[in-house]
């Protein structure tokens, strides 16, 4: 059994317990669950570097005084004590010059502008002073929570920004992480560094490979050949002028009213929502941080990974098929913003607690939330159709609505039960009935109404009786 003999932190031999387990560690007071060094007389535990660390020392960052060890008491943590700063640094990433230590200085860190740790570095010549953890920053980074790599600027232009991680303000004459193409992203430095926000590789030096790849060629101005309809054009329309006819989008299957979509010019049938139309061919997903392709000509019947809705649209498949996503959630990129929250943005969250959404009630482990308030919104209410038809008011569109305040009772006008008016519905402003989700949209939202293949053939029946059909596969 592994020793200390004679340790300095105790006076009696220390030795190795065969096994992890949780204990304090009498002299720093911190918990830990590794393998700890005991004392059997005592009964007490202590860190190896603890056990063996000297009662008096000096240190870099007070040097007027001689430091004693102090027995659960806030002063130097005993790495840092073995490892003092260095009172001077040469490194010309973070700057031109020599940088001196001087401790025990309120600052703002020029590389950072943050103001939590009183141990700057500093070039006099330049009144430039940094963090000792900024002096190694990387100088090219790609975050999960964008699409392009982003580059560390030491100053940012004049303007009020925001971070794009904590959503907090960033000072723009100190140094931040920026994206070259879209002018209004960027983060903290130190906001990089926390948990799966950056994968920690420093891409400087590599070369960057563009993984979107556009889906259509330009034949001219509001004409497109998209690569899943490549034998006819594709022409922009404003808005539908099918007024009393559902027209469904051929990629997410939601239905076309308001929104711009492009039509075929020669089939009736083939529809694209313009944002759907807009999807790359390839792209790296935003909740397993993969590779997915956009598969157009499969019309078997998949159920995303992230929402878990049933769909028969096209989808973001990764190259060892075990990430499927419909385009809904394929398309999901960080920081989403939701206009049922617009003064935040939510980000990805996921946990091994179950979260309640407030639009629908129900439990999950992956949704968005907001970083400021307590907003938690799951994947599927996160895509909804904003507007719908229904059979039950044929004369009007049903909006979405985010929920009321209201100690009225409403009722769902398909199934006639009670509606919880402080969750998301359905409603016609016009006849001033509402609709559970459930009910308007049905269980299967994603699905074609009715698609035939040779190898595989799915039909649809629309649930118009009183009796509910289900869909049904048939080989």
């Amino acid at each position: 059994m592994e020793t200390i003999e004679g340790p300095k932190a105790h006076e009696h031999p220390l030795f190795l317990l065969p096994k992890m387990t949780m204990f304090t560690c009498h002299l720093c007071g911190l918990q830990d669950d590794r393998f700890p060094y005991a004392c059997n007389l005592c009964n007490l535990s202590f860190h190896k570097d603890c056990a063996e660390s000297t009662p008096e020392m000096k240190y870099s960052c007070h040097p007027k005084h001689i430091l004693k060890r102090l027995t659960r008491v806030p002063s130097v943590d005993i790495n840092c004590a073995k490892n003092p700063l260095p009172s001077t640094i040469v490194h010309l990433k973070a700057h031109e010059h020599l940088l001196t230590l001087m401790p025990q200085r309120n600052f703002v860190c020029d590389a950072c502008g943050m103001d939590d740790d009183p141990n700057p570095y500093v070039c006099l010549p330049c009144n430039f002073m940094i963090h000792q953890n900024c002096i190694d920053k990387p100088s090219i980074i790609k975050i999960y929570r964008h699409d392009h790599r982003l580059y560390y600027n030491h100053c940012l232009d004049a303007g009020d920004w925001k971070c794009g991680v904590c959503n907090k303000e960033i000072n723009w004459t100190c140094g931040a992480y920026s994206c070259s193409k879209c002018p209004d992203f960027a983060i903290h430095p130190r906001c990089v560094k926390r948990f799966g926000i950056w994968d920690g590789i420093e891409l400087e030096g590599i070369p960057e490979n563009n993984v979107e790849v556009k889906s259509y060629e330009v034949i001219e101005e509001g004409e497109i050949r998209h690569f899943s309809h490549e034998k006819h054009n594709l022409k922009l329309q404003e808005e539908s002028d099918a007024n009393n006819e559902c027209m469904l989008c051929k990629a997410c299957n939601y239905p076309i009213y308001s929104n711009s979509f492009y039509s075929c010019m020669e089939c009736d049938d083939f529809i694209l929502h313009k944002k759907c139309a807009d999807l790359p061919k390839k792209k790296i997903d935003p909740f397993y941080n993969m590779l997915t392709t956009l598969i157009t000509n499969d019309i078997r019947i998949s159920i995303c990974n992230a929402c878990q809705n049933v769909s028969q649209g096209f989808t973001y498949v990764s190259d060892d098929h075990k990430i499927i996503l419909d385009v809904r959630c394929g398309s999901i990129s960080e920081p989403f913003v939701h206009e049922s929250h617009p003064l935040h943005s939510l980000y990805i969250s996921r946990s091994t607690e179950e979260k309640f959404c407030i639009a629908c009630g129900d439990k999950a482990t992956m949704v968005l939330s907001c970083e400021e308030c307590d907003f938690i919104l799951d994947i599927k209410c996160s895509n909804l159709p904003k507007m719908v038809k229904h059979k039950n008011d044929k004369d009007h569109l049903l909006s979405l609505c985010y929920g009321e305040k209201t100690s009225e009772q409403y009722w769902c006008e398909i199934c006639e039960e009670a509606l919880n008016a402080k969750k998301w519905f359905y409603s016609c402003d016009d006849c001033d009935i509402t609709f559970h989700i459930k009910c308007t949209l049905g269980d299967f939202v994603g699905m074609y109404q009715e698609a035939k293949d040779e190898s595989f053939q799915t039909y649809m029946i629309l649930n118009n009786h009183i009796n509910r059909p289900v869909a049904s596969p048939q080989r």
